[in-house]
């Protein structure tokens, strides 16, 4: 971003009603501009800002302020193309001396709720405002002490915050934790910020959740870097002390699902959770069978039922008075939990495995866009794919972490230094931490563990072994005890055993050819879903046309005819040639056969495309197919003794495949068209 138009802006404020011409002018006077500028700079309106611009967005030593609403802010989420602005008066003394042009104001809506959770989800900061005036007198209504009344500011937004920073985020962060209320229902606020740290951390948390407004920001030259919003933290400090080992936040997630419920006002929707939280108070109060509505819902729904709920004489009471609160609450939240069950996230172990080529990663790039991840792109990092390449030399410690010592300075220079021993997470870890983190938010988490037949996978996963088990809802059907990764999940001081939650998928590939690398036992594949990938099956793009295709031509000595093939039919027809057990096959089991993407062309580059073939395929035919075949039949010519002469005449543009395998390839081209 190199230039900001203003004038449009400021054309605005000056038709406005609340800005006198005698202010407008005043306040283009603080930028050494008269009203004759103005006029004459519609003509070339980037030309004219750029004499505000210096003053306005580059001014060094900003300062930071807080104004304060129990309105919305929805003027700030207006069109991009129809820029709000605002007077913002009464400004106090000490805000007068301290602001002035080109200072930002974090626009903030307080406000009474009855809800303390409410109160800190709703409270907070709605927009980023900008002083565009120096602070001026609106009227001359008060005297003495009362006349900072008086007093405004003009304020204007270039850019609309997607997303609020509500008074919990603020409140969770140690650097900020100090600037609200904590009860979060009062409507005290911050005139001036002078702290570093609070500002840059406040503006960090809004970068977070608003990552559109960087380039503006860098453009105000305010370099900040993302803070973490701490929902997880929240979270943890919400949830009933025994509500730990549940395996979801029903609270949580019925609070999310009402807001996508349209005909449900947000005053509704809080109202809601209150009476919910009544009836179960007041159910246990005077019942000798004691429910957790949160805890254990569907007991309550299965077992208990709504009809029972409201026969009981207090409830029926209570939701008498209340004006049938109780009731349509139950009525969503069982409404709520019914969706649950039809569109539960079930976490799955599963294997692809097939012949070297046959698009096992494919396969499994698919499994993931179907299972919650529509626009998945493996070549693109997404934070809920974890993904390792296991080998033989790959162990538990590479797989789940381990405890390392860390040099740690004790003094402000450095120059003392402690050792420090700590946990250093990997994959696995960091993968079971992150679904767990978004449980709630049901989404699921795909740990993908690419050729697990060439380690040592038992010895890999260690004591997960156990957690491999899944009941009918995709959790594990055991837990284990491990400290490290349950500190790592859950924090300092957790004694919370680990299991896999129902939102986390391990998925693996084996490469059939590589069995003989280490062999998996029968307790740790049975523990896995198999999915056989055909080496024959041809993958299509949207218009049916095969995947990674590519049309090789060589000249043949014998017939003086060019031998033409695409490789769809040339994979296919080795595959056949390779496990025919007659007289015109090699007689191979399917572990030697290839697949579709064994070789990956690329588009408009044949010379790669030929290198593939002398190189790759070539010797993977030459020394791990033909070498261990003890057939009469052969893939190459009979003149073709060593891998040198078949390199040679591949290298050459010639015919290097015998006459029996060029009736396979025939029969194909025949049978496909092409």
């Amino acid at each position: 971003m190199e230039e900001y138009n203003l004038y449009p802006v400021l054309k605005r404020i000056r038709n406005s009603e609340s800005v006198p011409d005698h202010l407008f002018e005043q306040m283009l006077n603080s930028y050494e501009l008269r009203i004759e500028n103005f006029e004459s700079g519609e003509e070339n309106q980037v030309e004219f800002s750029n004499l505000m611009v210096e003053q306005l967005f580059k001014k060094e030593n900003k300062k930071f302020h807080t104004i304060t609403s129990k309105e919305s802010f929805v003027h700030l989420t207006n069109n991009d193309d129809d820029i709000p602005f605002l007077v913002y008066q009464p400004l106090n003394d000490h805000s007068r001396s301290e602001l002035g042009i080109g200072d930002i104001l974090f626009s903030y809506r307080s406000g009474q709720f009855s809800d303390l959770d409410a109160a800190l989800n709703t409270r907070g900061i709605y927009g980023l405002g900008i002083a565009i005036s120096n602070p001026m007198k609106f009227s001359n209504e008060h005297e003495g002490r009362d006349e900072y009344k008086d007093y405004g500011v003009i304020v204007f937004y270039p850019f609309k915050l997607q997303r609020h920073l509500s008074v919990r985020d603020i409140q969770l962060n140690p650097n900020t934790i100090n600037l609200t209320p904590y009860n979060g229902n009062r409507n005290d606020s911050l005139q001036y910020i002078p702290n570093e740290k609070h500002y840059n951390t406040l503006i960090g948390m809004i970068l977070s959740k608003n990552p559109h407004i960087k380039e503006f920001l860098e453009f105000m030259n305010i370099h900040t870097e993302e803070s973490i919003i701490p929902d997880v933290l929240w979270d943890k400090f919400t949830n009933k002390e025994n509500s730990e080992n549940m395996s979801l936040n029903y609270k949580s997630a019925f609070k999310e699902w009402l807001k996508e419920q349209p005909e449900i006002k947000p005053k509704t929707q809080s109202n809601y959770i209150s009476a919910i939280n009544t009836l179960e108070s007041t159910w246990n109060k005077h019942s000798n069978r004691k429910i957790d509505i949160w805890g254990e819902p569907y007991i309550v729904m299965n077992h208990i039922g709504k009809e029972a709920l409201f026969n009981d004489t207090y409830i029926k009471q209570l939701n008498d008075t209340q004006n049938n609160s109780q009731s349509a609450a139950i009525n969503y939240y069982f409404k709520f939990l019914e969706f649950l069950q039809e569109n539960q996230i079930k976490g799955i172990n599963r294997i692809y495995f097939g012949a070297p080529g046959t698009g096992k990663s494919y396969n499994i790039e698919k499994f993931i866009k179907v299972h919650g991840i529509p626009n998945y792109n493996h070549k693109i990092d997404h934070p809920n794919v974890f993904r390792a390449t296991l080998h033989p030399e790959y162990g538990y410690t590479d797989f789940v972490g381990q405890v390392m010592p860390v040099v740690e300075p004790i003094n402000e220079d450095g120059s003392e230094t402690k050792i420090e021993y700590k946990f250093n997470p990997q994959v696995f870890t960091k993968a079971i931490k992150f679904a767990f983190d978004r449980l709630n938010k049901g989404e699921p988490v795909f740990l993908i563990l690419e050729e697990m037949s060439r380690s040592n996978v038992a010895a890999v996963f260690g004591d997960l072994f156990q957690l491999l088990d899944r009941d009918e809802n995709g959790e594990s059907e055991y837990r284990i005890d491990n400290l490290v990764i349950s500190t790592e999940i859950w924090g300092e001081h957790s004694t919370k055993k680990i299991y896999l939650p129902n939102n986390f998928f391990i998925i693996g590939t084996v490469n059939t050819s590589d069995q003989n690398v280490f062999v998996m036992d029968t307790a740790f594949k049975r523990r896995f879903e198999f999915e056989y990938v055909d080496a024959n099956e041809v993958a299509k793009d949207d218009n049916g046309e095969p995947l990674n295709n590519f049309t090789f031509q060589f000249l043949d000595d014998d017939d003086n005819e060019d031998v033409v093939f695409d490789w769809i039919n040339l994979y296919r027809s080795l595959n056949n040639f390779i496990t025919n057990q007659g007289e015109k096959g090699l007689g191979l089991s399917e572990d030697k056969q290839l697949g579709q993407f064994f070789i990956k062309f690329r588009t408009n580059d044949d010379r790669y495309n030929y290198n593939q073939f002398s190189g790759k395929l070539l010797e993977y035919l030459w020394n791990d197919v033909q070498k261990v075949s003890y057939s009469n039949v052969s893939i190459f010519k009979q003149e073709i003794t060593n891998f040198s002469t078949a390199y040679k005449n591949v290298k050459d543009g010639k015919n290097i495949f015998s006459h029996e395998f060029l009736e396979y390839l025939k029969k194909s081209k025949d049978q496909n068209g092409r």
